[in-house]
């Protein structure tokens, strides 16, 4: 990537990083795999977020087998300040996802998990913010309590951006969108929907690097974004 995200345009955030250990990670419908898609844009996200050395940065693993073993923060962003500690967990989860069984992703359960988890920050003047990265069905999600959710979030000035590959789009369309907007504050959070057919030549990183995910926060405003065929919605402040 050419590096446009200059350090001044970085806000004070304290990040935590959401990712799909599902089985369902283990397709190769993105290249060259939903499991490597999503290990380079979590690389990317934090190189971004770094930049800012106030920044802190963290993990978590949104799928499960069962109710006890999950979610399951790996770096918290109370203090982590650099990459290597996330990347390094990172790299253990993708060895093994496909030997645990399907790891369902529970996403109600992992952004509660995220807002307590964030909730611990030692700078509170950080902005708090999810990045959630899913590519498989959300089984038995309640629409109504997702969105209930998400106004608790908005409540508590929590930004959330979403990634949605791999089979998300085609399924998860409708409670994505309706979570954005509910969680939305002045266009700080976002859904980015990418199908595996509608990724540019460069791949998931590319596209979310010139998306509102990253571009918005970070960006001069002559920089140019190219979508490449990919369909970004924000979501509405819902009031």
């Amino acid at each position: 990537w050419a590096l446009v995200h200059g350090v001044g345009g970085v806000g004070l955030e304290a990040t935590l990083i959401a990712v799909d250990n599902s089985g369902y990670m283990i397709n190769s419908d993105h290249r060259p795999s939903r499991l490597q898609s999503q290990y380079e844009c979590v690389n990317l996200v934090c190189q971004v977020k770094t930049q800012n050395p106030e920044n802190t940065i963290g993990l978590l693993t949104m799928g499960c087998q069962s109710d006890s073993d999950c979610p399951h923060v790996h770096v918290t962003p109370a203090t982590n300040q650099h990459s290597g500690p996330v990347l390094i967990s990172m790299s253990k989860v993708n060895n093994q996802i496909g030997k645990l069984g399907s790891n369902m992703v529970r996403f109600e359960k992992a952004m509660r998990t995220a807002y307590l988890s964030l909730k611990h920050r030692k700078n509170k003047n950080q902005r708090p913010r999810i990045v959630a990265f899913i590519g498989s069905p959300l089984a038995n999600e309640n629409e109504a309590e997702v969105v209930k959710l998400g106004k608790i979030l908005r409540k508590n000035n929590v930004a959330v951006d979403i990634i949605s590959f791999g089979d998300s789009p085609r399924i998860n369309s409708q409670i994505l969108q309706a979570f954005i907007g509910a969680v939305d504050k002045d266009g700080t959070s976002h859904l980015l929907s990418l199908p595996p057919n509608e990724c540019p030549p460069g791949g998931l990183s590319d596209a979310l690097f010139s998306s509102p995910v990253l571009a918005d926060e970070s960006a001069p405003p002559s920089t140019s974004r190219p979508n490449g065929g990919v369909t970004a919605v924000d979501g509405g402040s819902s009031g």
